[in-house]
Parts: structure tokens; C-alpha cells; sequence
């Protein structure tokens, strides 16, 4: 409610909430009654998940942008005027902000956004575990997702940011600020990201199949199909890390990679006799030859 940006829209998905959340809002928005005609609240009927409410709130969305901020987190009193300044001024779609990770209200990680052209960045993001893969923080072009054919997936609520990310960079110009603007929490024991089941294993292979898929059929495929096949490497990487069933991966994960490399790692991985250790330094050191040499 006190960004110093005037002109925004308040968009609050309810995703079935147990708790008091909403009564709570609700009293927070009386507070600022110049906001109050900015701000709504959208009800689900039934529990959808985080990759739909994130739907909701675009499908929602009148602005030329929008950003994401999850019900957990902070952001400063700066984040949308910062990242709209840098937007208007150099014609980007995506605009990155530097983000901080808070564990039990202490600040133990400070982030700023990677220096890199929209494809060494791309690239970098869909080697996977390198660069975080969040779309909150961002400021985002509204138009990227219609105009594009991105959006999220029903289910998909583990690796849900991935699955839109890289789809939105290969349509977009990056810019970036190195501000710290967000404030992550990773003290929750009860978030996705703290919680591996197999369903959210499931929906981490469905995540992959659903940016590797659309990337093959993008105009810029040659330019990234590397990249993306050494991040496919990772999937059985996840898998033998978490102990995932073999036949889960198979059924719900049916890309392969072509280069010599990216297959030969891959066979590397996905052998439960070769031993981890060795499997992943390999997939590690791989990886960071390849982005060394495509950052020049």
C-alpha cells in the first residue's frame, strides 16, 4: 500500500484460504483509503494452486506490467517505481531487481540480477541451478503472455516459475536494477519449495516438458538448444538426488537430447550403477565451460 509509485493495481488472489488472511488484508486496505479503489480481491471457488492464482492475477490485470509478490514475502517501498523508471527508460520487458533471502527475520543472502545479454542469460537459466529461476521480483510486460501463447499450468505448482521464465525471456528484452527490492522468505516449512512429494516431483518433470517443449518450437531453438539439453541432464539429476521412481521420470518427462555431450551426460546420469558423485562434477564442470564460453 505505500509504494511510491501511484498508478498501480492491487490484484489479491484468495486460493481458498483457511485462515484469516483476507479479514486481515481487508483491514490493512482501510488504512490506506487512497488505495482502496486499486485494489481487489479475487475469490477462488475451489483450491486451484499457486500456478493458477498467479493465472488469475494475470488474466486479471489491466496494467502495461505487472509483478509478482508472493503472500509470504516483502518488497520495498520502491520496487514497482524503480523497476518502471528502468522499464520506461530502456525499452525493456523484464526488468530484474536485486532481492534479498530472510531466514527467521535475519537477511543471510543479498542478490543482484546477473550482468548478461537476454541470450547468455537464457542460457544460463535453463542450464538450471545456476541463476534463480523466480518470476516474483520481476517487473514483467503484461503483453509477453498473450501475445506469446505463456501461461500457467493447472498442477503445476513446484517449478511453476520455471515453467513460464525461460518462455517469457526468448520473447523479451531484459533490463536489470541492482537495488535491493524484494525480500524473500525461506523459513516456511510448509512451501513448495521446502516440501518434495511426489506430486510436486511430478510437477517439476511436467515444468521441464513444458519449457523444452515450447522451445523447440520457437523460431530461436538453435540458438539455445544446448543449453536447454544440459538442463535436461538435471531432470535425472533431481530425479537420483531425490530419490524419484525411475519409471515417474519416463512417464512424465519424454525429452532427450541430441548433442553428443548433453546424451552422453545424460546416459551418465540417469545410470543408477555410475556413481553420483562422479555423475554430477561431470554435469557441474560441463555446464560451467559451457556458460563461460557462451558469456563471451
Amino acid at each position: 500500500m505505500e509504494q511510491t509509485y501511484k498508478d498501480v493495481e492491487y490484484i489479491f488472489v484468495n486460493d481458498c484460504t483457511c485462515d484469516s488472511s483476507i479479514e486481515r488484508l481487508k483491514e490493512v486496505v482501510d488504512k490506506y483509503p487512497e488505495r482502496k479503489t486499486q485494489v481487489r480481491i479475487i475469490d477462488h471457488k475451489v483450491n486451484m494452486g499457486v500456478a493458477m492464482a498467479r493465472q488469475t492475477g494475470i488474466d486479471a490485470a489491466t496494467g502495461d506490467a505487472i509483478v509478482f509478490v508472493d503472500s509470504d514475502d516483502n518488497v520495498d517501498r520502491n520496487l514497482v517505481e524503480s523497476l518502471a523508471v528502468e522499464m520506461h527508460q530502456s525499452g525493456a520487458d523484464i526488468v530484474d531487481g536485486g532481492y534479498a533471502i530472510e531466514n527467521d527475520g535475519n537477511i543471510v543472502k543479498r542478490c543482484v540480477p546477473l550482468h548478461l545479454g537476454e541470450k547468455s542469460y537464457l542460457k544460463t537459466i535453463l542450464c538450471q541451478n545456476v541463476e534463480a529461476n523466480r518470476i516474483w521480483g520481476r517487473l514483467i510486460r503484461r503483453s509477453l503472455f498473450a501475445v506469446n501463447a505463456i501461461s500457467f499450468h493447472r498442477g503445476v505448482d513446484y517449478s511453476e516459475d520455471f515453467s513460464v521464465l525461460p518462455l517469457l525471456l526468448i520473447n523479451a528484452k531484459r533490463s536489470w536494477v541492482d537495488e535491493i527490492l524484494y525480500y524473500y522468505k525461506d523459513d516456511n516449512p510448509q512451501s513448495y519449495t521446502n516440501n518434495l512429494s511426489t506430486k510436486n516431483a511430478v510437477s517439476f518433470l511436467k515444468a521441464q516438458n513444458i519449457v523444452g517443449s515450447y522451445l523447440q518450437s520457437h523460431p530461436k531453438w538453435s540458438d539455445y538448444s544446448t543449453a536447454a539439453q544440459i538442463g535436461w541432464v538435471n531432470v535425472w539429476r533431481f530425479a537420483r538426488r531425490f530419490n524419484v521412481d525411475k519409471v515417474l521420470v519416463d512417464e512424465h518427462f519424454s525429452l532427450r537430447p541430441e548433442s553428443i555431450i548433453a546424451k552422453t551426460l545424460f546416459s551418465i546420469m540417469k545410470n543408477g550403477k555410475f556413481p553420483f558423485g562422479l555423475a554430477n562434477f561431470l554435469y557441474r564442470s560441463t555446464r560451467r565451460i559451457y556458460l563461460a564460453l557462451a558469456s563471451r
